[in-house]
């Protein structure tokens, strides 16, 4: 397994084997990897002859410098899991690489996909996203990159964002890993203490049995809501940021539903903050 700090090496390295045919996968990480993330690796390199991923954690999309500087960092045991996971190359950029001078003060947007969700509570945030794929793309010219649904909203918007610059990429979504009690994989559950973590449960909680409203025929969004709002506030310890019913293409807002739906919640414990979601198909 190759591992970099130099974007100029890494790109030589994916055009060399780009000029032997050889397909290419590329899966964007903050570190702290877990099973989530690992499943990212083995889609790629089931999909591809190469598999690259980078581990960064960007300064650029954290609204909270707070929260930037807890966010855990275990680049050993990331590099053995990658290892594990058959990854070809690791890209290990240090700040000043990445942002030379500073961060830059540019906005990038994809207007009609950023009006709810993480881009009004976080604002600033899938800016910050933007900003730094935009610059791993160009180090790493691959020919497909792995995004975890759980971050719905961001595999949507990255999905229009390289549709519209034209990178010469696909963008596949993998679905999310969850613990076998139900809760979705995340590099901030670290953070959590065991109680907190079973108050956790309630996110995946609500949005399966807003799944079983749907599936049992209920069609008024705003009842569903009320169903997972309640389990919500069951527990003290939960804050809830949002939780909303769109759908799931467009994440547009629904009066009625219809066609494939997004539930999406995000809520804080303590300091840490957690999103889940799960689409459901309504004929």
């Amino acid at each position: 397994m190759i591992v970099s700090k130099d974007p100029n090496e890494v790109r030589e390295q994916i055009l060399s084997w780009k000029s032997q045919k050889l397909s290419v996968g590329f899966a964007p990480t903050m570190g702290f990897l877990h099973e989530g993330h690992a499943n990212l690796f083995v889609r790629s390199s089931s999909e591809n002859s190469k598999t690259v991923v980078s581990i960064f954690v960007n300064p650029a999309q954290f609204n909270d410098p707070e929260d930037y500087a807890k966010y855990p960092v275990n680049t050993e045991g990331d590099l053995e899991i990658c290892k594990k996971s058959k990854v070809d190359l690791v890209f290990l950029p240090e700040k000043d690489t990445m942002y030379p001078g500073g961060i830059p003060e540019v906005e990038l947007k994809i207007p009609h996909l950023m009006k709810n969700l993480d881009a009004i509570t976080r604002p600033g945030h899938f800016e910050g996203v933007l900003l730094v794929l935009s610059r791993l793309f160009h180090s790493i010219p691959a020919d497909r990159s792995y995004f975890g649904k759980k971050d719905y909203q961001q595999y949507l918007i990255v999905k229009d964002f390289v549709k519209a610059l034209g990178f010469p990429m696909e963008i596949i979504g993998v679905d999310t890993v969850r613990s076998p009690e139900g809760l979705a994989l995340s590099s901030r559950n670290a953070r959590l203490t065991d109680s907190e973590k079973e108050e956790a449960l309630l996110l995946s909680r609500a949005l399966r049995l807003g799944e079983s409203q749907i599936r049992g025929g209920e069609k008024d969004p705003q009842e569903v809501l009320n169903v997972m709002k309640d389990v919500l506030d069951s527990s003290s310890k939960i804050t809830t940021d949002y939780l909303e019913i769109l759908n799931a293409d467009t994440l547009e807002e629904l009066h009625i539903l219809k066609g494939e739906v997004l539930l999406a919640v995000a809520a804080f414990l303590g300091q840490v903050r957690l999103i889940d979601n799960i689409t459901v198909r309504v004929s």
